[in-house]
């Protein structure tokens, strides 16, 4: 877009020094405003111009991300939720997972029949009594060998289904507010401290790869995506101590990894969307909690995600989904706008939160931080 279609106060912003820039190479905000995505270009000016809503700009910019074709695209190809099997927690076509975008994009439920539709089916699916909710799963009968539909669920469905309904406005809900009970009853001791760990699917008795007794660091990330949004007040005793267990999977990567969980090449790069366990997802999930980011392990991983940009501060994506392949993020031979914002916002809450941070961050030598195993092989060259 160019900058000339902006009011004269956005382009005042853009040259206004902040703090936040510094820990880049490079001011990405021109770029941003400047770019032909149209959804970054919104979340530019709510996230990292704070302009409100209602701001004529604003307004402007989010007529055009409801009629955008790339976020068109992903509303016309909602997973079907009463339909289509749940396979993977980690894949594009997971209905939570293309709400969260949506969601991360600005798109509001009250603006687009599709995304409304989508949300109501998840809401109708909860069980009454423990609040938990339910995805549709294609089960199996060791007994008489057979798959057979059912409802189900897995902790890494209804975390993840609470943060997405916060996050779309739906805190009052009642059906949410029970939701919300059950991941409070269900953070618990780990064996690496207080988090949520695998438990059994809720009617089939089946549970993830790893131990018994571990923390499930995803479920831990799940959950602080839509607790924010809530008043500290309602949030349960023990959260940011499941925040502080969550960061210490990677100050404790090399002693004591939870199974598949690990912080080599894979998590490092950051891949968006961030639907799975990356750098990324931790950064995003931690970032809304000052405690978590005072602490040395969000310094750390700032720092290490830092050695990713190049000099002109625009992100080159090295780590993408091919479901994604014709957005910006999905290739890796440009920039990526979505992901240079995506970062940038997590530094600029970091730094609004401590302006200390930066120097702590550069006196890191990231590439000298080893991955899980802790052999030459995972470190950052």
């Amino acid at each position: 877009m160019s900058m000339n279609l902006f009011s004269s106060e956005v382009q005042k912003l853009v040259n206004k020094e902040v703090q936040w820039v510094k820990l880049l190479p490079a001011d990405p905000r021109r770029y941003l405003l400047e770019s032909n995505e149209i959804f970054t270009v919104y979340r530019t000016l709510t996230d990292l111009f704070d302009l409100s809503p209602d701001y004529k700009d604003v307004i402007n910019i989010y007529q055009k991300v409801l009629k955008d074709p790339l976020v068109n695209n992903l509303l016309d190809n909602l997973s079907n939720w009463e339909r289509d099997f749940v396979k993977a927690h980690n894949k594009a076509d997971y209905l939570p997972n293309q709400l969260w975008l949506l969601l991360d994009w600005g798109v509001k439920i009250t603006d687009d029949k599709r995304m409304k539709q989508a949300i109501d089916k998840v809401l109708a699916h909860q069980d009454e009594d423990l609040g938990q909710f339910l995805a549709f799963i294609e089960a199996y009968d060791r007994k008489t060998k057979t798959k057979y539909p059912m409802w189900s669920s897995a902790l890494c469905d209804h975390n993840l289904i609470v943060s997405v309904l916060l996050l779309a406005g739906l805190k009052d809900d009642e059906r949410v507010k029970k939701g919300l009970h059950r991941m409070n009853e269900l953070l618990k001791k780990t064996t690496q401290g207080w988090g949520w760990k695998c438990e059994l699917w809720l009617y089939y008795k089946r549970r993830g790869p790893g131990r018994v007794n571990d923390v499930c660091p995803m479920i831990v990330a799940d959950a602080l995506r839509g607790y924010w949004i809530l008043e500290e007040k309602d949030w349960p005793k023990n959260l940011i101590d499941a925040g502080k267990t969550l960061l210490n999977c990677w100050i404790n990567r090399s002693t004591d990894k939870p199974y598949i969980f690990g912080h080599g090449k894979n998590f490092r790069l950051p891949r968006a969307p961030f639907f799975w366990y990356n750098i990324g997802t931790i950064l995003d999930a931690t970032s809304h909690y000052p405690e978590l980011v005072k602490t040395q392990a969000f310094k750390e991983l700032i720092a290490v995600s830092l050695i990713e940009f190049p000099t002109d501060g625009r992100f080159i994506p090295k780590s993408i989904y091919m479901y994604f392949k014709n957005y910006s993020f999905g290739q890796k031979r440009e920039p990526s706008p979505w992901m240079t914002l995506f970062l940038s916002r997590i530094y600029k809450r970091a730094v609004e939160i401590d302006s200390k941070i930066i120097d702590s961050i550069k006196n890191i030598n990231a590439k000298s931080l080893k991955g899980s195993k802790g052999g030459d092989k995972y470190k950052i060259k």
